[in-house]
């Protein structure tokens, strides 16, 4: 489970995924709700949270030409403390590089945090079939996918994202050009 490009400034907000084929064993898209998953986490286990909003680290892509890191916290809150948003990708994680002193109580947060993740209880699943297509929050809702036989069939997904802003803003302009 994972939001994209962590390891940029600001990750997209919405992730608009289409499914161009899907008729393989398997495949089945997974969606987790991250802001659910970060107030229970908030409410079991506190010290693990403020580790997990307070503390930031580095995410990183790189190769022949490029080399994009940016450091986040895993969990953004605003200044009542509202969960905005999360930031997960193990895959793009690089190495901690956090203070000695919290260094293994923030692993510990970590672990527990990509527990609750894997928690049925806030996943859903979705065999998605040609024509069909999922809109979500990437900065909320963290994504992957069940394994699946290529060898059973062809399964072809396409994506993009739209900032929050400008999508806010259309649903504005389209709100009063039709009210």
């Amino acid at each position: 489970m994972h939001t994209d490009l962590t390891n940029q400034e600001t990750p997209p907000g919405y992730q608009f995924l289409h499914c161009l084929a899907n008729d393989c064993e398997g495949g089945e898209s997974v969606f987790v709700d991250g802001l659910k998953v970060a107030e229970e986490l908030r409410d079991e286990c506190p010290n693990y949270f403020k580790l997990l909003s307070e503390q930031v680290i580095p995410f990183r892509f790189h190769d022949e030409s490029h080399d994009i890191r940016e450091h986040h916290s895993v969990i953004n809150v605003d200044q009542f403390g509202n969960i905005i948003e999360i930031k997960f990708n193990a895959h793009l994680a690089s190495i901690f590089d956090l203070p000695a002193d919290v260094m293994y109580e923030y692993y510990l947060a970590y672990r527990s945090l990509m527990k609750r993740l894997r928690d049925e209880r806030f996943k859903i699943e979705l065999k998605l079939s040609a024509g069909q297509m999922v809109v979500f929050d990437n900065r909320r809702v963290l994504h992957g996918r069940n394994k699946f036989e290529d060898s059973s069939g062809r399964r072809h997904l396409h994506g993009c994202y739209v900032d929050r802003s400008e999508f806010k803003s259309r649903l504005r302009v389209l709100a009063k050009k039709y009210a």
